[in-house]
């Protein structure tokens, strides 16, 4: 009878031992699927992370490359405005083309619109844990948050420009160079000189609200290329992760 309940002790702790065996292969394989699936999850993350960041990355380079042209063009304006040449006067009155230009964009006003769709699903769907990198985590966070704090001088910006433009609505039409005449449909421009410019370099409110803006546009400037910069960060990181 002893022999017979040791054997049967032996025998139950050998099945709870097998139970508790597979309970465990099948916990650590459930915790393995679970974690292949988080990976493949967060392989598509940083994917369309990638995808969105290389767009917003030449959005940026475009538009500080056209600011930067913008900065020229109203430096140029400036420069001509404090010599009060009148022999530069008479260049233009002769060349509208050139001041047409210059007015154009020198009075243009540009900002980076980055694309962040996949950032903002990642975090409305509450899967930002899903992108194990902290340092990624966290230069994401950081740029949506610069980004949606907006540009401070977008509405000082704009109340300059309309200023600008009203300074110039007089004499656009007579400026307007025959490339752009052409395309609209209206008659070549017949005569070049019309003694146009020396009233238009001399106008002191212009060109005071012309240094304002840029101003705000050499700030504006600076804080799209730290834009950049951090998007650079962002795509590196992203690269190392989908290597790994």
């Amino acid at each position: 009878m002893e022999n017979k309940t040791g054997k049967y002790f032996k025998y139950a702790i050998g099945e709870i031992v097998l139970v508790v065996v597979g309970i465990l292969i099948a916990l650590q394989l459930n915790t393995w699927n679970e974690n292949r699936k988080a990976s493949n999850e967060e392989l598509k993350i940083l994917t369309a992370l990638k995808s969105d960041f290389k767009v917003s990355k030449d959005r940026i380079e475009e538009t500080i490359k056209i600011q930067s042209k913008v900065m020229s063009y109203s430096q140029i304006l400036i420069n001509i405005y404090e010599r009060q040449n009148k022999e530069e006067y008479h260049y233009f009155d002769t060349h509208l083309d050139s001041l047409d230009y210059l007015i154009s964009y020198g009075t243009s006003w540009y900002r980076a619109e980055p694309v962040t769709g996949a950032y903002n699903s990642l975090i409305s769907a509450g899967k930002i844990d899903l992108i194990k990198n902290e340092e990624l985590r966290h230069a994401l966070a950081q740029f949506s948050a610069d980004f949606e704090s907006g540009f401070e001088d977008q509405e000082t910006s704009m109340h300059l420009l309309n200023k600008l433009n009203e300074d110039v609505d007089h004499f656009t039409l007579k400026i307007a160079t025959n490339e752009f005449r052409k395309r609209y449909n209206y008659n070549p421009r017949k005569v070049d000189s019309l003694k146009i410019s020396e009233s238009f370099f001399t106008n002191d409110s212009y060109f005071g609200n012309l240094y304002l803006k840029s101003v705000l546009e050499n700030n504006r400037l600076t804080r799209q290329k730290q834009m950049l910069e951090m998007t650079n960060t962002i795509l590196s990181i992203i690269n190392q992760e989908l290597e790994h």
